[in-house]
């Protein structure tokens, strides 16, 4: 028997991150060209420009997306249907801007709603009320589930040398200095009253082997069973802390903390005396929302960062979940 439907929604606007000023270093994914250089000679399969984009349209369709496919075969394997995968801002069509935003129509065909927010914040890209309307008419429905995965916010200072200690911290040289991600998931969130907001970006601990080190998790709260059989997540280099507002005591609960490694250079964050960060929320159903919704790193459903094998399973968790404690 068929099993839950997926969408991984991209909340990103296409054209405005595809366009974004080369002379700029900030708050823009780097090229093609760039990502080639950079990690040369990994990714030379896509040196041919008649075949691939050397721009950023070219690492947004080459590398990004293309670091999703392991979760939609996956997926496919688990429920029988293949992740329907979404952009909210496609492109041009000469001056016109093809959009497909939230609405009825296309979350009546899901189940599980996975809202990939690698949007810059630059790029002002916020949940309408008519979207935010349509997402909680779909979280009423018990079955329904949401996760809304922002990703990093590096660099979100006035101040130079913060900067430099979380670009030192995290050690990714295609990030620039500042670098802020998931605007649409923090609106999102914002305006379901669960106003959890993406920090920093932090660099994981790994184990002795090299693999992502061990999470700390919290099972007699994960009712569901959505981390049962889950040990680690993966080596992203700069993950966020998700911060829980005290506001939602009570509302929320944290399911997984993930370690930050000890030999990165100093970090805010660290140096007040945090050694972990929050990696996974879980909001239960409460009044009318009957769907649960979930928090966490968009790279989550990425294969490209380590520890696949317990990814692959935490995605067959979720594919079978029944999303009522």
């Amino acid at each position: 028997m068929a099993g839950r439907r997926f969408a991984l929604y991209f909340s990103w606007s296409r054209s405005k991150e595809a366009e974004a000023s080369l002379g700029t270093l900030e708050n823009r994914f780097p090229t093609l060209f760039e990502f080639r250089r950079a990690i040369w000679p990994a990714y030379e399969q896509a040196r041919d420009p008649a075949t691939y984009d050397q721009g950023i349209a070219g690492f947004l369709d080459h590398v990004i997306l293309f670091d999703f496919r392991s979760f939609g075969d996956v997926m496919l394997s688990a429920t029988g249907h293949r992740p329907v995968v979404i952009q909210r801002e496609v492109g041009r069509d000469r001056a016109n801007i093809q959009r497909r935003e939230l609405d009825d129509d296309l979350l009546s065909g899901i189940d599980t709603l996975i809202v990939v927010s690698l949007d810059h914040f630059q790029t002002a890209q916020q949940a309408t009320s008519d979207e935010v309307d349509a997402i909680r008419r779909f979280t009423e429905r018990e079955d329904a589930c949401l996760i809304v995965c922002p990703h990093h916010d590096v660099g979100a200072t006035d101040s130079d040398s913060q900067r430099k200690a979380e670009f030192s911290h995290h050690g990714d040289r295609l990030v620039p200095a500042q670098q802020r991600i998931g605007g649409f998931a923090r609106t999102l969130l914002a305006q379901l009253e669960l106003p959890i907001e993406n920090r920093y970006g932090l660099h994981p601990a790994a184990a002795a082997d090299g693999s992502p080190a061990s999470l700390e998790v919290f099972p007699d709260l994960d009712e569901l069973g959505a981390l049962q059989g889950v040990s680690t997540f993966n080596l992203h280099s700069h993950l966020p802390h998700l911060y829980i507002p005290p506001a939602l005591d009570g509302q929320v609960r944290l399911l997984a903390r993930q370690p930050i490694a000890a030999e990165a250079s100093s970090h805010p964050f660290v140096e007040a005396g945090n050694r972990h960060f929050n990696a996974l929320i879980w909001a239960p159903p409460r009044g009318k929302r009957g769907a649960s919704i979930f928090v966490c790193d968009a790279t989550l459903w990425s294969s490209a960062f380590g520890g696949e094998g317990n990814l692959v399973r935490f995605w067959k968790n979720l594919a079978h979940l029944s999303c009522r404690p």
